[in-house]
């Protein structure tokens, strides 16, 4: 399994603008329709929402490619610009890490 982290710097006080965004466009909706997601999370800093975190797991890497290339993921990027902050690291780099242990509530784990 890979998990994709992607850090956001919304204008100061428009984190929750920024929250609803992918809720008006429903982006976790549409990432968990593409094949291999296994799950969303848009997550707000606290105390002060400075940082908009989106992870996601995906089944594999090409999964994640896939997510990448689908229709209407330029239009998103391009009309959430106005909620983010103006300096160069408003949308920060995007990182896969390979989740090499996972453990759930069902005392279950999941090594790779």
């Amino acid at each position: 399994m890979i998990r994709s982290v992607l850090s956001l710097r919304p204008k100061p006080g428009h984190s929750q603008d920024l929250v609803q965004f992918f809720e008006t466009r429903k982006i976790p909706e549409r990432a968990l329709a593409s094949p291999g997601c296994l799950g969303v999370e848009v997550q707000n800093l606290l105390p002060g929402g400075e940082e908009v975190l989106v992870t996601a797991l995906w089944a594999s890497i090409e999964s994640y490619q896939i997510w990448l290339s689908s229709p209407g993921r330029h239009e998103d990027g391009v009309q959430m610009q106005p909620l983010l902050a103006e300096h160069g690291e408003a949308v920060g780099p995007a990182r896969l890490y390979l989740v090499a242990r996972c453990a759930n509530h069902q005392n279950t784990s999941v090594s790779r």
